[in-house]
């Protein structure tokens, strides 16, 4: 199968049998001036026939070319096409059937003057068989006007289907990871999340080049149609985790008729949540266990503990008729979480930013729910026997006369609304799998926080005997009372330091003027026995107050934007997140710890408390070849909230640590702890820096 007279044309005759030949063809018909030249590798299958890829897969031999013997040959790059997979008798192949052409770019060392192309071609098409190929190919190309041959229409479109970059077919790859898979084979899982902006995804593939004696798997996709977003994993036979954890990969991701190649290091750690694939029960069993929390939370606990302790302080018919004031404070927890789900969806479908705890960066929600507190701390202290404006006051006085069912859905209205402020463990992963996916399922997972927060009010409503649990009534009641009044109003002025933060400090100060007065005027009512023109001016006073303490926020203007990193004493060196410089610093071997925190989330101002500004996390977060960031969610940001997005996290805090061994960044819990933090820079760590973290 030789052809070695040299042909002086575009193409060579076809060399080969019925079943496969190949020939050698060239865009032009003389060389031209520019010193390149397009040629082609063609390969002609009959029906059932395949050739290969560069990577053959577990069987074949790809096509290669020795150019020796050539005359004014600089150099020849072979490009490749995007490849199909196939299956020969168990095996896994990655080729080309139908035939195919392999563009090749040839560069003269001499423009102007002859090439003589002489390619020994090797190569190996199968069907039911496999069968070597050789060739000896010969192409003389005259020096003159580079006119366009009879192949250069054929050798256009091949280097259309060569794949380029992630830029080119609007790409973007994140958290390249490799697991431990729990199959009965061994080998390893790796997954990455794929992202096309504004294009919908079509039929995803993949392809690795160099794991060697391993050929991954066809890919398992997981989609995510109203985001553009899938998560691609693929298994690798007989593979270990720790065999391509840090390995430099070559992969060839379709996306329909367009592919790109891109090169990426997996590091070791769980897959993206998606690939994960959990079913709709496990995530609402998680659900339910997320809201049970939430009520141990500190803004939420003392509402809880106030309904609960007033049930056990009545019996008989009260109690039956308390009963239902639970399942109405129930229904008022579950109706607002519904509520909730009802605005992110319309918010979503509207392409705006979504997350837990968003409300909590306008003045208006800050300043009406600072007021709220207040009003609740004063009917505690019994400084508000009467309703007050709306619900605020029925909701907060148990026992008032006036409508106590809808007194008690209000009050679990009122602890839902305080319970977005807290990512409390489990519902990180709860939101942000509801608001990845369609509106029935954000609606049925929010009703299933619901629930799991309602789940003290039902249980105690459908078994009353739970009460015998708590301590029988008496003045230490009285007491209790007071102490949780105090602790609405700890979060009242909690509420305030968040407009500080939120609008400026000196809106602040005003609204917590105007809250300080407005206790002073209820305390001074409270103590008035008589005079009903007196009791209705302090009124009037105190709705006056309640009016301007809610519109103060909104109406000042904002001050600039005030960072929550500082450097001194007691606190590690933060510097303002920047995304972009992520890479450069994993380029210098640097390791990177983000932090996404906001002043008014609990949770970030515990795990800074407890870990981040206390040793041993301290000192390592100082270190010469540590680079601590933190991201200011406090207000709205478009870049923070893109941030948080990219980890299917929908609200904060969320902590990453990135590294030479971790560059897509190793995702940590909501909840921290000295250990799991250390843990992680370690694995993000190259080998030669890990001794330094021990």
């Amino acid at each position: 199968m030789l052809a070695t007279v040299p042909a002086l044309a575009a193409a060579t005759p076809w060399v080969g049998d019925a079943n496969a030949s190949a020939r050698l063809i060239t865009a032009v018909q003389a060389t031209g001036s520019a010193g390149q030249i397009d040629a082609g590798l063609q390969i002609r299958l009959a029906p059932g026939w395949h050739a290969y890829w560069r990577n053959p897969g577990e069987a074949g031999i790809p096509p290669s070319i020795d150019w020796t013997g050539s005359n004014n040959l600089k150099s020849a790059r072979m490009f490749w096409p995007a490849p199909h997979r196939y299956m020969l008798y168990g095996l896994i192949t990655q080729g080309y059937e139908h035939g195919v052409v392999l563009p090749i770019a040839v560069t003269l060392d001499h423009a102007d003057k002859t090439v003589l192309l002489h390619a020994l071609v090797h190569y190996s098409a199968c069907k039911t068989v496999c069968v070597p190929y050789t060739a000896l190919l010969a192409l003389k190309l005259p020096a003159g006007i580079a006119a366009p041959g009879p192949q250069a229409p054929l050798i256009a479109r091949s280097w259309k289907t060569v794949p380029t970059d992630l830029a080119g077919v609007g790409l973007t790859i994140s958290h390249v990871v490799v697991s431990q898979s729990h199959g009965k084979v061994p080998g390893s899982t790796l997954s990455f999340a794929v992202d096309s902006g504004a294009m919908p995804l079509r039929r995803l593939d993949l392809f690795i080049d160099n794991i060697p004696d391993a050929t991954a798997s066809a890919p398992k996709v997981w989609r995510d149609p109203a985001r553009n977003r899938a998560v691609v994993s693929v298994f690798v036979k007989g593979k270990p985790p720790k065999a391509l954890d840090g390995k430099s990969l070559r992969f060839t991701l379709e996306n329909g008729r367009q592919a790109a190649v891109f090169d990426a290091s997996p590091a070791f750690g769980p897959p993206p949540r998606e690939a994960t694939g959990p079913g709709d029960l496990r995530i609402f069993l998680i659900a339910l266990l997320g809201g049970l929390i939430l009520n141990v939370m500190p803004c939420v606990l003392p509402v809880l503990s106030l309904k609960l302790m007033s049930f056990a302080s009545v019996n008989g018919s009260e109690r039956r008729q308390f009963r239902f004031n639970l399942l109405a404070s129930a229904s008022g927890v579950i109706t607002s979480f519904l509520l909730i789900a009802l605005v992110l969806i319309l918010l979503k479908a509207a392409g705006a930013a979504i997350g837990w705890g968003i409300q909590f960066q306008q003045p208006w929600f800050l300043g009406t729910m600072a007021v709220l507190t207040t009003l609740f701390a004063a009917s505690l202290w019994e400084w508000l026997p009467i309703p007050m404006p709306g619900f605020a006051a029925p909701a907060a006085t148990i026992g008032a006369d006036a409508h106590p069912r809808v007194a008690a859905f209000a009050t679990g209205a009122f602890a839902t609304v305080l319970a977005t402020s807290c990512l409390a463990p489990f519902i990180g992963t709860a939101v942000g799998f509801a608001l990845a996916r369609d509106p029935a399922t954000i609606a049925g997972i929010f009703g299933a926080l619901g629930t799991g927060m309602a789940l003290p009010y039902l249980a105690v409503a459908t078994m009353p005997g739970l009460v015998r649990w708590m301590p029988k009534p008496g003045r230490w009641m009285i007491w209790v009372r007071i102490i949780l009044g105090v602790a609405l109003f700890g979060t009242a002025l909690w509420l305030v330091s968040i407009i500080a933060s939120v609008v400026s400090p000196r809106a602040a100060a005003i609204t917590g003027a105007l809250l300080a007065v407005l206790l002073a005027v209820l305390f001074v009512r409270h103590r008035l026995h008589s005079g009903r023109g007196l009791m209705r001016g302090a009124g009037a006073v105190a709705a006056a107050l309640v009016i301007a303490a809610i519109i103060i926020p909104i109406t000042l203007p904002s001050a600039a934007s005030r960072p929550v990193f500082a450097a001194g004493a007691g606190i590690p060196p933060w510097q303002p997140f920047q995304k972009a410089r992520i890479s450069r610093l994993l380029a210098r071997h640097k390791l990177v710890f983000v932090d996404v925190t906001a002043a008014w989330c609990l949770i970030c101002k515990l795990n800074a408390l407890r870990v981040l500004d206390r040793n041993p996390v301290l000192a390592q977060l100082r270190a010469r070849n540590v680079v601590a960031m933190r991201a200011d969610w406090t207000r709205p940001s478009p870049v923070v909230t893109a941030y948080l997005e990219s980890f299917h996290r929908y609200g904060v805090p969320l902590d990453v640590v990135y590294g030479p061994g971790a560059p897509s960044g190793i995702l940590l819990p909501s909840l921290l702890s000295p250990g799991v933090v250390m843990q992680a820079l370690r694995r993000a760590a190259s080998s030669h820096q890990t001794e330094a973290l021990r």
